[in-house]
């Protein structure tokens, strides 16, 4: 179960995740991202060059850039003088928005999964079964990764994912995966957790414990698929995962579409401080 509460100013807490009124995110390490990330005045000289995304704040438009670069090139391989000249901006202006190159890493992960647990937060306390909520969390998250920038998911297998400054990344998106696992252990269908055979000993996986491997790869494999197909029909990908998920679930057939359209229907009513 994922626990909530309520502070006076109107925030929600889930976790150590801080949902601000507005929809500004504060984590569990004090910082803060996605909208929440203010885009600081432009002053100082003016730019090297044409803007990059004109259509962006300057911040946006380093964070656009580096995720481009970090895709393409690597994070290693990027410094930060290429994301300045990719924005049309001095290095030294970069230093004014971000203090490090990590720390634009930090943002651009950050916001890979804060969407999700924002979703999962609304769900924990949605009126429907397991596995509807579980249906619900697959279709949005393989959407989000479906539909973002760059597909920065694949800064998911980037070997600097192990710096302490990405730890706060790595426990939401742990988080993130216990959300999957309670909800998985409450939708396998009895059939299908039988074959699994009994739980695991004490320190050790249980077939259980590898389904939940198997459905968050799932999910995830939306990256690896874009990157080979970045033309992909996004809808269809999404809707292939979901199916897949459900089916290894022992949810098909006409079960597997109703539950698919009660997941869709609980996305839909989802109060607007709860949409990314």
């Amino acid at each position: 179960m994922i626990h909530k509460h309520h502070r006076p100013s109107g925030a929600v807490v889930f976790g150590d995740l801080d949902l601000a009124p507005r929809g500004g995110v504060v984590w569990h390490d004090g910082s803060v991202t996605d909208h929440a990330v203010q885009p600081r005045a432009e002053r100082g000289r003016p730019r090297a060059a044409a803007a990059h995304r004109p259509d962006l704040s300057a911040t946006e438009q380093i964070l656009d850039a580096a995720a481009q670069l970090f895709v393409e090139r690597g994070f290693a391989a990027t410094s930060t003088r290429a994301i300045a000249d990719r924005v049309g901006i001095r290095q030294a202006s970069l230093y004014y928005h971000f203090p490090s190159k990590e720390q634009i890493l930090k943002v651009l992960l950050m916001r890979t999964v804060e969407p999700s647990t924002r979703v999962a937060a609304y769900l924990d306390a949605a009126p429907a079964s397991a596995v509807v909520r579980l249906a619900a969390l697959i279709s949005f998250d393989t959407d989000q990764l479906a539909r973002s920038a760059h597909n920065l998911g694949t800064l998911y297998f980037l070997p600097e994912i192990r710096n302490d400054l990405l730890e706060p990344f790595r426990i939401e998106r742990a988080r993130l995966r216990d959300t999957y696992a309670a909800l998985i252990a409450a939708s396998v269908e009895a059939e299908v957790r039988a074959d699994l055979g009994p739980a695991g000993s004490a320190g050790s996986e249980s077939g259980l414990d590898y389904l939940v491997d198997v459905v968050f790869g799932l999910v995830e494999s939306v990256i690896a698929i874009r990157a080979d197909r970045p033309d992909e029909d996004a809808d269809a990908l999404v809707a292939t995962i979901l199916y897949s998920c459900l089916r290894v679930l022992g949810h098909d057939g006409a079960g597997g579409r109703r539950i698919t359209e009660h997941a869709r229907e609980l996305l839909e009513a989802r109060p607007a401080e709860s949409i990314p």
